[in-house]
């Protein structure tokens, strides 16, 4: 396991990417999880006020690709989303403020499967979701 720290997890996955420009936040590091939080605002929309689904592929996506790298070496390995699904089991509307958290379903040498759940402030499920990470030789690219 990588002893990634939850500021250097944020400057590296988060800072000035994707997941910054839609407001997540990684806000908990543990040995087989990761645990995020995003506010629900005008920028994840869709008619009808409600959030669109696609932001809830955005928090899998994020939440299994920062989990992979809890259990590979950086310096000598990548890991990629190769397939997510998500179930939207209920609507997350503006101000809700949604807890992405990620649990371990497999680690393998290849290959990692992450669950993650989105729950809302009341703790109610508003997605729940599976993503598969590819582990490859590659290392990333330093800035």
């Amino acid at each position: 396991m990588s002893n990634l720290s939850l500021e250097s997890i944020n400057k590296v996955f988060t800072s000035g990417q994707l997941p910054e420009s839609f407001g997540i936040k990684i806000t908990e590091v543990n040995k087989d999880s990761i645990t995020g939080e995003l506010t629900v605002d005008e920028r994840h929309l869709r008619p009808g006020k409600i959030m669109n689904g696609g932001v809830s592929l955005v928090l899998i996506e994020t939440m299994g690709s920062v989990s992979s790298c809890l259990f590979i070496d950086m310096e000598k390995q990548n890991a990629f989303g190769i397939q997510v699904s998500a179930n939207h089991l209920n609507v997350a509307r503006p101000g809700d403020v949604l807890t992405a958290k990620s649990t371990a379903v497999h680690i393998g040498r290849t290959t990692q499967i992450w669950d993650v759940n989105i729950t809302n402030q009341k703790g109610k499920l508003i997605s729940s979701g599976r993503i598969t990470m590819l582990v490859t030789e590659m290392p990333l690219q330093k800035v």
